[in-house]
């Protein structure tokens, strides 16, 4: 047995690797069966990014549909979400933002798949200018792919124009990322 460290540079304290390819824990337990210590690991490279989607003069009870088209560089992470609305291009104070009263349905077009199960309120997703909505988990979208949102005002007379931030990360198997990039190792 020899010991065993992932793509040689994350050493697993006290493992070792058998004959069969089993990578064993110190007390001899399996803990990775069948591992080969040849396959490459693949590292990844994150950047900050943020796509944007304007919903410009939606009119009360209309349905709005839009895409944003994930770039053909990398995935993208997303993390957060925000949203910044006037009503009507009036002038907004930062102490009274507008709630436009909205659902959303978002649909990965990579995978078919809605985020949620039916429309959802605009807020559930998407903060304001310096409160975003953290997700509970990260999405991942596939570069080339799109994000299909459906928003449907509920209002009762307001004109919005609706701007959603999608806050997050686009992510490049490492190699790929461009030269400018300010990189975080690993995700």
């Amino acid at each position: 047995m020899r010991p065993f460290q992932f793509g040689d540079t994350t050493p697993i304290p006290g493992a070792v690797m058998d004959r069969q390819g089993n990578i064993r824990d110190g007390q001899g337990r399996v803990i990775a069966p069948g591992a080969d210590a040849r396959a490459p690991q693949v590292q990844y490279v994150e950047d900050f990014f943020v796509y944007e989607i304007d919903f410009l003069l939606v009119v009360a009870g209309s349905t709005r549909n839009g895409v944003i088209q994930i770039d053909a560089d990398s995935d993208f992470k997303w993390v957060k979400g925000t949203h910044f609305t006037d009503i009507a291009n009036a002038a907004v104070n930062i102490n009274n933002l507008p709630q436009p009263l909205a659902t959303l349905q978002i649909l990965d077009g990579s995978s078919s798949r809605q985020l949620s199960s039916a429309p959802i309120p605009l807020p559930a997703l998407f903060g304001t200018v310096g409160l975003p909505f953290i997700l509970p988990v990260p999405k991942i979208f596939k570069s080339r792919s799109t994000i299909n949102i459906t928003l449907t005002s509920y209002e009762a007379a307001n004109t919005n124009n609706i701007r959603l931030q999608f806050m997050g990360s686009k992510v490049f198997q490492q190699g790929q990322s461009p030269s400018s990039a300010g990189v975080n190792v690993g995700f």
